[in-house]
């Protein structure tokens, strides 16, 4: 006999931060959706961590958009933002990033974004859904206004050796630290916010593979 496993809906006041795709495209983008006007910063692949709710809470002038593919951990990071007392600068979209930043995101509209330890995919059968490849990077760059942040953060050696190997392919983002590298630590420690991944890693003395980028230019993707 199969087992039924219990499954909480989220309450109405937990659904307070979710926005929807049609709603963003209805609205005519961002800042119609957040009715104001400030910088717009985006998180891809949240997962069920509270990065980007601590930075909603730590800059309440910013606007901050998180996209989660996965369900469970999408609504698991509603209910956080609503125990935590995230404002209204905060909404997270349940999404797959491959197909929302597109048609969601107007080009040169992101003022700073983060791609916080993706998923690897090891198995070559899955290299598609790595998030660290030249043709997700490079339409992300489109996005990101001249002058805005990517910062990016892996535990995984091997997967940061591809993501140095995908931004050298990608000609609008240079490397903040001068030469395309990454950093074993923050570049600056008094902006870091860390994520709950990063507390179990240094409990554990594991090392992390840190890359920060500027957008320099607009460049289109051919």
């Amino acid at each position: 006999m199969t087992r039924l496993r219990k499954y909480k809906l989220l309450s109405e006041s937990e659904r307070d931060r979710e926005v929807r795709a049609q709603q963003v495209v209805e609205a005519g983008g961002w800042l119609q959706v957040f009715d104001g006007i400030g910088d717009l910063w985006l998180e891809v692949g949240t997962g069920k961590d509270t990065h980007l709710l601590e930075r909603a809470k730590l800059y309440p002038d910013q606007f901050h958009v998180g996209i989660e593919h996965c369900r469970k951990k999408f609504e698991s990071t509603l209910r956080k933002a609503e125990m935590l007392g995230c404002g209204e600068n905060l909404r997270l979209l349940h999404a797959d990033a491959f197909e929302a930043i597109d048609p969601l995101f107007a080009d040169s509209s992101i003022d700073g974004a983060f791609i916080l330890f993706p998923d690897p995919w090891p198995k070559t059968r899955h290299a598609r859904r790595r998030l660290l490849q030249p043709t997700f990077l490079a339409l992300l760059a489109q996005k990101l206004q001249p002058g805005a942040t990517l910062e990016i953060r892996t535990d995984d050696p091997g997967y940061a050796r591809q993501a140095l190997a995908a931004l050298a392919g990608v000609a609008s983002l240079e490397s903040m630290t001068g030469q395309l590298e990454w950093l074993d630590h923050p570049m600056d420690i008094d902006q870091h916010v860390e994520t709950l991944f990063e507390k179990r890693f240094h409990s554990k003395c594991m090392p992390i593979h840190h890359f920060y980028l500027r957008k320099t230019s607009d460049v289109a993707i051919t």
